[in-house]
């Protein structure tokens, strides 16, 4: 039908007419049509005859006035509709958030009156189109017009005050996956404007947004590197507030929210922004805490171990951060993470070993270190998974690669790991056999092989390796061990210094008094399978040493042929100066007992006879004078 015959020729004049005054008589009068139609029967046709009229006539026409004309009489239909408007709603919002994408200014601020007019009369009916009306929002806070942008902000609060007064009826559900979309966008003004939503719903009991959070939780992280300082400080608001409220619901709905958001806070712990950083392992620490508080009985929730590769991964990117505030949250995390395995165990071996050995690769302290804990851990949790061939395989390089740290906690750490190793099974269980027997021969061959290949980190660091596996392992187990190895080699350098670093530990290290004791035992070396005899032939390959170790175990008539004959050696200048340690090593106070046997000279003329040898292979230098002074005493 033509518009006349709907509308009237008087609103048809009136309403495309350019001075407000004229629309504004117009829409009186098609607000009295709409009373008039509802109070007979069969109005609703009527209505909806008159909103198909202002739709293809006014609203769709190219023409400016005309546009501005449909809008208020749409306007002045809800008016008149009054409680009778939910049913009309459709033919209402729609063809007004279409006119918030016009070219012309005038009309996309009409456009905004008309569609606050319309949700002043509807009130909660108009929620049902919520997300539609906040879409367009959304386009018109980046309005470059400055009434239109005053024109949304006042929409923006109508919104804002029907939501909080009919909060029961608002569908969260159906808005956050609309508010996740709209956080992409960089424009401040959007992100002002979605900030101030989440802020308000945080706000009312009624709505749920808590349950929401890992649809949107991304985008405020990303907000966290905004430029804007006040975009910067909402979204932490923000964030802070539903971290409150997840630690503050039931067990299973903060779990679920845990799983569903770990991914996220990840990602965010390898953000450019220390801010990020830092508020994802919040949350983190947050999450971990909620765990090790709840304590249950069987261990981790399922949920929780399955994420918890994850978990790792962003602590260990941030556990070394240049920032001091995130690398203590990452340690304190890590703890809390290894507690959490340790009490309830369960844990996800192989995906765990496959993440340590990614972070590994990582040229850091810290993150070696913390890795090497938790290896450590694993061995102890769940030995017969991680002491399995393929394991082991894929450990053994980086836990070696390790020993050549230059930082001595990373070396130490190494060096645990491979004295729990040491300790497991048979290697022949696991496909190892061709590589010793067992696990403890396995490794200290794999050791004896690293020093062969960096004989300069056999001379720094070699004592303290051995003095620490020592301290974990049976050092009895590990000298004879690596005397059969020595015995065998082929590298007679490579030999001779082996013997020397293992027989300066020997004699001096705290970790080895228990061997030293040993080699002290009447009749010691005498017995089948004795110490002394085990150690005495590889010794042998460094001749200084094998005197040591018989001046310690008091076979003093094989030290003093071993003296008579270091004369027919070369005096190179390795030579002296292992001669010259040897000397202070009498006068240290672990050689106490051999000193007072000088006292006796008659019941030990051979231990006389070999340290006068001594005097006359040393030139008339500094060890010369400290050992000539002893024997003057």
């Amino acid at each position: 039908p033509a518009a006349e015959e709907v509308l009237g020729e008087s609103i048809v004049k009136l309403l495309s007419e350019q001075p407000y005054e004229k629309r504004k008589q117009a829409a009186l009068e098609i607000e009295a049509k709409v009373r008039e139609a509802l109070a007979r029967t069969g109005g609703i046709a009527q209505v909806l005859k008159i909103l198909d009229c202002l739709r293809r006539v006014y609203v769709e026409s190219p023409q400016g006035n005309h546009k501005k004309g449909g809008l208020i009489g749409l306007a002045s239909v809800a008016i008149g509709l009054e409680s009778e408007i939910g049913q009309f709603l459709p033919q209402l919002v729609l063809p007004v958030l279409e006119l918030f994408k016009d070219d012309d200014p005038r009309v996309r601020y009409y456009a905004c009156e008309a569609l606050y007019n319309i949700s002043k009369v509807a009130s909660e009916s108009v929620l049902a189109h919520f997300n539609a009306i906040f879409d367009g929002l959304c386009k018109l806070y980046a309005d470059v017009d400055t009434e239109v942008k005053n024109g949304v902000q006042v929409l923006d609060r109508l919104m804002k005050d029907i939501v909080t007064e009919c909060a029961p009826k608002f569908r969260v559900t159906e808005f956050a996956p609309l508010l996740a979309q709209r956080m992409v966008f960089r424009n401040p003004f959007i992100r002002q404007l979605v900030l101030a939503w989440i802020t308000l719903l945080l706000k009312v009991p009624e709505v749920d947004m808590v349950r929401h959070v890992p649809q949107f939780l991304e985008g405020l992280f990303n907000m966290l590197g905004d430029q804007s300082r006040d975009i910067r400080h909402n979204a932490d608001a923000c964030l802070s507030e539903l971290l409150r409220g997840v630690a503050s619901i039931h067990y299973e709905g903060a779990l679920q929210i845990v799983a569903e958001t770990a991914e996220i806070l990840v990602r965010c712990c390898s953000a450019s922004d220390a801010c990020s950083r830092l508020t994802a392992l919040c949350w983190l620490h947050q999450f971990v805490h909620l765990e090790v508080r709840q304590g249950r009985p069987g261990g981790p929730d399922g949920r929780w171990l399955a994420i918890l590769p994850a978990v790792l991964r962003g602590t260990l990117q941030c556990i070394d951060d240049q920032e001091e505030e995130i690398a203590r949250m990452a340690v304190e995390i890590n703890g809390g993470l290894l507690e959490m395995v340790q009490v309830g165990g369960g844990a996800p071996v192989g995906a765990l070993v496959d993440q340590l050995l990614e972070s590994m690769r990582h040229d850091s302290r810290v993150v070696g270190t913390a890795c090497l804990q938790w290896v450590c851990m694993l061995l102890e949790q769940s030995p017969a998974q991680m002491l399995r061939g393929e394991t082991l395989h894929r450990l053994f390089a980086p836990i070696f690669d390790a020993l050549r740290s230059e930082d001595d906690e990373v070396v130490v750490a190494a060096l645990r790991v491979l004295a729990q190793i040491m300790e497991g099974r048979d290697a022949g269980e696991d496909g190892l056999e061709a590589e010793g027997g067992d696990l403890f021969t396995v490794v200290a061959h794999r050791l004896l092989a690293l020093f062969a290949s960096d004989r300069p980190m056999l001379e720094a660091r070699g004592r303290l390796m051995i003095r620490q596996l020592c301290g974990h392992l049976s050092p009895r187990r590990l000298y004879a061990t690596v005397a059969r190895a020595i015995q065998r080699e082929g590298d007679l350098e490579l030999a001779q210094q082996l013997v020397q670093t293992f027989g300066w530990v020997l004699l001096t290290a705290a970790e080895t008094r228990a061997l030293r004791e040993e080699l002290l035992e009447p009749a010691a070396e005498e017995a089948p399978g004795g110490l002394f005899l085990e150690l005495l032939e590889p010794w042998f390959h460094n001749p200084v040493s094998a005197l040591a170790l018989c001046l310690w175990a008091q076979q003093y008539e094989l030290a003093a042929e071993l003296t008579a004959r270091l004369a027919a050696f070369e005096p190179t200048l390795d030579l002296l100066k292992q001669l010259d340690q040897l000397v202070h090593l009498l006068e240290s106070p672990v050689f106490a007992r051999l000193r007072l046997r000088l006292l006796e000279p008659r019941r030990h003329p051979a231990l006389l006879k070999c340290l006068l040898g001594l005097c006359m292979l040393l030139p008339q230098a500094g060890a010369f004078a400290v050992l000539r002074a002893r024997l003057l005493v």
